[in-house]
């Protein structure tokens, strides 16, 4: 049985023993959830799984509401639910230093803690939030100004900077572009890398080819 199928019989079984090995995330609704998630389970076609949530967030998908994976079970401080639980209400906001204080919390406490456990700090978090956000309305057709004010963001310029920076591309191209989806596959010759989108595979190629860098900037 290959990896995917062994993950994916956990999360159909919500198997807690795989619990800090995965996330999965979900095709259909661009979101990314803990293994042990209550929501309807996806189909397999449907689904791609992720050692990390930074992972799944540089991916664009966007934390589960049901489940709350950016939260370590048993590990989540009250201060870092606080702060989650209110970008979550308020998700046109950006908290800055100042607002964090004002929860009476340190911003160094959690920078500290959303690096530890995720990678990022509060602040990438933040950003990527909002700009997978921001990247699902623009595929959708929505006035790209209304996105950016939306988003929290003071100025469209700022909105387009950041945007750029976050997927590569302007909120404008994004109309036109095509999600390709990569991950990695264990195989008996070794590790494989495979990118695809809706419309079929792009690229299937080793990961110590010489020339996977090149194949994957022809994508």
């Amino acid at each position: 049985m290959d990896q995917k199928k062994i993950f994916y019989k956990a999360l159909l079984e919500r198997d807690s023993s795989f619990e800090e090995t995965f996330i999965v995330g979900v095709k259909t609704t661009g979101i990314f959830c803990r293994l042990t998630c209550s929501a309807r389970k996806p189909k397999f076609e449907n689904v791609e799984f992720f050692s990390s949530t930074k992972e799944a967030l540089n991916k664009g998908y966007r934390a589960c509401k049901i489940c709350h994976p950016m939260e370590r079970n048993g590990e989540t401080p009250e201060y870092i639910h606080k702060l989650l639980q209110h970008l979550e209400d308020n998700s046109n906001i950006i908290l800055k230093d100042f607002d964090i204080r004002n929860f009476g919390i340190e911003p160094i406490k959690v920078r500290r803690w959303f690096l530890k456990n995720h990678g990022i700090t509060f602040h990438m978090y933040q950003r990527m939030y909002r700009i997978n956000e921001a990247f699902k309305k623009c595929k959708e057709g929505n006035n790209i100004t209304q996105i950016a004010y939306d988003s929290g963001f003071e100025s469209l310029s700022g909105f387009n900077e950041t945007f750029k920076k976050i997927t590569g591309i302007t909120p404008r191209m994004s109309k036109e572009k095509q999600l390709i989806n990569l991950t990695r596959l264990a195989t008996p010759l070794g590790t494989m890398i495979a990118c695809a989108s809706d419309k079929g595979i792009y690229l299937l190629e080793f990961s110590d080819s010489k020339m996977l860098e090149r194949e994957l900037q022809l994508i």
